[in-house]
């Protein structure tokens, strides 16, 4: 069978399946809504089942490198893909480009580095829709290479013959893309510039809302998937990424936090305190002779702000994510809109848990998906979590007390799961993802859906398996999750483990 036959096959099959499922009106089920009063001309989609979805998560530049067609039937082939997930704002700096020993072998021989030389931005952005923020998205050097591609454009009427939904994402990071960011960076307890966007500057929260509003009005697009991936102001004191003060304490988050009859100066005190102490056990102080624990505790009993501090920076992300969300519907009200909850919040972050439920962030949420990485978890836990918390405020334990600790505490079966040697060389088992997939389906309370982002070829994970990748693809399907999403980057995923998760997808709904 030739490339062009088999392509046709495939397009063919996909329809038929569509038009089974769906019956000859053809109109969509996504969320239990069907379109209507939609421009005939348009080019529609044969409408599959999306009552389960199979997304995959890609960088643009590596879509349009392959050749979208090219990409798009391996994807249908190995993998039953259903919904494409491209950046739309590539802020995250790993998304900008992987040498060339990092792509994955379907990409041939001859492999490209695309570092620094890709637009960070994918969509063509118009002035009219920040009128209310000073916040623009830096244009894109026009030398860039696929400058010239207008990619949700040109991603269309592919993705829509062959039954596959669009999903713009963006990673928010730092604001190296963005015009005028120094107005809203945080400010930390000791009134320094933050490297990051306070989540309760009106400017900021009104510059994501106005790109969506562009992209939907101006793209037809079927959801949108946010994220943020930084920890609060108390995990970042006593699990740090950096050296950092907390934040923020800018002209906004103090005005919320009185209007929550929070004392600013109280929490301050109190942030400072813990942070000072947390960074004198770092750089090598004697520890108090009362316990390392027992002064962290003492910290959050004497300033109780600390927490209150704490949930409203949740708060505001919240606050955030709902105006992205009612930003959105506004214009395409059947359109699914969702959150990335990362590594450390889905799997060994308990303030975040303690935070707030799934079920509670429902109402601005039409899915959440979390990262569910089962290969790269056991070193990540080893280097991001136990090594970490032990040079903090669980110096007291030794690294085995910690990882039984941490199992209990999260519910993961410490017989299936790596034991502390060999975290550095063998994975989490695929029960993992089933037990993190269950407990977050019940955190949900049926209010939400629940997306579970399978890990395959992760750098700095053990080796994966075709046959672990199956299993804990089925295994966010027994936990209760209405679909998964492929991840972390289609670049760096082979074909044999994309063809474990195709495998176990059309088992799934076979059954």
């Amino acid at each position: 069978m030739s490339d062009r036959t088999r392509r046709e096959f495939i397009r063919t099959i996909t329809a038929l399946l569509a038009a089974s499922k769906t019956g000859l009106g053809g109109a969509s089920i996504l969320s239990g809504r069907g379109k209507t009063g939609e421009d005939p001309d348009r080019v529609q989609a044969p409408a599959p089942d999306y009552s389960r979805w199979n997304g995959i998560q890609m960088s643009p530049h590596t879509m349009l490198y392959q050749g979208i067609d090219r990409c798009l039937d391996l994807l249908a082939e190995e993998a039953a893909v259903n919904v494409i997930m491209p950046y739309s704002h590539a802020f995250h700096t790993s998304t900008l480009g992987k040498p060339v020993n990092s792509l994955a072998s379907h990409f041939g021989e001859e492999k490209r580095d695309f570092r620094g030389i890709v637009p960070s931005i994918w969509v063509r952005h118009n002035e009219e829709f920040f009128s209310n923020t000073s916040l623009r998205p830096r244009p894109t050097d026009p030398d860039l290479e696929f400058a010239e591609n207008d990619l949700f454009q040109e991603l269309l009427e592919p993705a829509r013959e062959r039954g596959m939904k669009i999903f713009p994402r963006v990673l928010e990071a730092s604001g190296a893309h963005i015009e005028n960011f120094d107005r809203v960076r945080t400010v930390d307890a000791y009134g320094n510039r933050g490297r990051h966007a306070c989540f309760s500057h009106p400017e900021y929260r009104e510059f994501w809302a106005a790109c969506v509003r562009d992209m939907f009005t101006n793209y037809e697009l079927d959801g949108f998937q946010w994220g943020a991936e930084r920890m609060g102001p108390l995990m970042n004191v006593v699990l740090p990424w950096n050296d950092d003060a907390p934040t923020c304490y800018c002209e906004h988050c103090l005005a919320r936090v009185e209007d929550a009859n929070i004392d600013p100066e109280r929490a301050k005190e109190g942030f400072t305190k813990l942070y000072e102490y947390v960074r004198g056990l770092i750089d090598g102080e004697p520890e108090p002779a009362e316990g390392v624990f027992t002064i962290f505790l003492r910290h959050l009993i004497q300033y109780p702000e600390i927490l209150s501090w704490q949930y409203q920076f949740r708060l505001s992300r919240e606050e955030l994510q709902r105006d992205i969300y009612n930003a959105i519907k506004e214009i395409k009200p059947d359109a699914e809109v969702g959150w990335h909850v990362d590594h450390q919040p889905s799997s060994w972050d308990m303030v975040f848990r303690a935070e707030m439920s799934y079920e509670e962030m429902a109402p601005h949420s039409d899915f959440i998906k979390l990262i569910l990485y089962h290969e790269v978890l056991a070193p990540r836990i080893r280097s991001w979590y136990l090594e970490r918390f032990q040079r903090t405020i669980l110096r007291e334990l030794s690294l085995k007390q910690s990882l039984q600790i941490y199992y209990a505490l999260f519910g993961y079966d410490s017989e299936k799961e790596p034991a502390l040697e060999d975290m550095r060389s063998q994975g989490f088992s695929p029960n993992y993802v089933y037990r993190e997939t269950k407990r977050s389906v019940a955190s949900a309370g049926g209010a939400t859906d629940i997306i579970a982002g399978i890990g395959i070829d992760v750098p700095g994970s053990p080796p994966d398996h075709p046959d672990r990748v199956y299993e804990a693809t089925l295994g966010a399907f027994e936990g209760g999750a209405r679909g998964i999403l492929i991840s972390r980057e289609y670049e760096e995923m082979e074909v044999e483990n994309l063809a474990a998760v195709g495998r176990a997808v059309r088992e799934w709904e076979s059954r």
